[in-house]
């Protein structure tokens, strides 16, 4: 079958440029699908059937091949030298040789033809999926940057790198709330590829996106002269970082806060998309004294009494009742 070349060659380098995919990945698929779709059509799995595809010269060729044999034992995969000499005079076969049934793509029947669609279409999909992946698996951990495209009730689709993910209302900070064409900042949580293919999922609730904010804006943490130890978050309301310091002369806690708390305040204000309730952050100084830790860590509840078990690694701490709600990020921090 004879096809345009220069419109073949277009059009891959349109769904190259469009989707990523490879214009020797997307005739490998077009040749499969090809290949599957003919193969049902003449009725069995087995078939040997080859497609050749020359975007240079514009030819698309399929066929089915037999093996000439002197005796035929399965003349679905078998044609003997005299009848293979008799369909072809023009060459001499032998037994051992190949004896091709050349067909054009106008023959295959209108179901073949939308089977062949619904295989290139899946393969596309899986291809898609497959190049999500590898783009995004590195980039777990990490802040990306899109905007979105779409909003309801239950959370927000946001377009970044020539894909959408979905930001349930769960993984929202708060209350917050976003309109289409805004920029946001996602964190990328996971990415899972399993046999729907690659799944993104991100967050801005998870200690993740906290602990990224803290890296971009605090460069002490960027280049770690302080480690943030952990993080426990209850998003939109508190939040509580546990920072430490190998330099016996940097104060951890001092250089996450700034002067005048200004570093803490870049992070705090991308919190909560610009509503007035901010999350609230306690920045706390890591201690190996648990005892202590645990007390630095309450605040601004206060500790009536602490009970420590070490062997089971649990801690008994007795705090007024109107301080009860102040303790729950805590129970959090120590769980995690």
């Amino acid at each position: 079958m004879a096809i345009n070349a220069v419109d073949f060659l277009n059009a891959l380098e349109e769904i190259e440029a469009s989707k990523g995919i490879s214009k020797a990945t997307i005739l490998t698929m077009l040749e499969e699908s090809l290949i599957k779709a003919y193969k049902k059509q003449l009725g069995g799995d087995d078939a040997d059937v080859r497609v050749n595809i020359d975007i240079e010269k514009g030819i698309i060729e399929m066929y089915q091949a037999k093996k000439v044999v002197e005796e035929v034992e399965d003349d679905f995969l078998e044609v003997s030298v005299q009848d293979a000499n008799a369909l072809d005079p023009n060459k001499k076969y032998q037994a051992g040789d190949e004896y091709l049934i050349y067909a054009s793509i106008d023959e295959l029947r209108k179901a073949t033809a939308m089977s062949v669609k619904s295989m290139l279409k899946q393969k596309f999909a899986e291809a898609e999926k497959s190049i999500l992946y590898e783009t995004f698996k590195d980039k777990i951990g990490t802040l990306i940057t899109g905007k979105v495209e779409k909003v309801d009730d239950r959370g927000i689709s946001v377009n970044i790198v020539k894909t959408s993910v979905y930001l349930p209302k769960k993984e929202l900070i708060g209350d917050e709330r976003f309109i289409v064409g805004e920029t946001i900042k996602i964190y990328v949580d996971d990415v899972a590829s399993g046999t729907k293919g690659a799944h993104i999922v991100v967050s801005r609730s998870k200690e993740g996106f906290l602990k990224c904010l803290f890296m971009e804006e605090i460069h002490d943490v960027y280049d770690g002269t302080v480690i943030i130890k952990n993080i426990a978050r209850e998003a939109g309301e508190r939040s509580k970082v546990a920072v430490y310091s190998h330099d016996p002369n940097i104060d951890p806690a001092g250089s996450c806060i700034g002067p005048n708390g200004s570093r803490i305040q870049k992070i705090v204000s991308q919190l909560g998309n610009g509503g007035i309730n901010k999350e609230k952050i306690d920045i706390i100084a890591y201690s190996d004294n648990m005892a202590m830790f645990i007390m630095e860590s309450l605040k601004p509840a206060t500790a009536l009494g602490i009970i420590l078990n070490e062997e089971k690694k649990a801690a008994t701490v007795i705090v007024k009742d109107d301080s009860l709600s102040l303790t729950m990020t805590v129970a959090a921090f120590f769980s995690s």
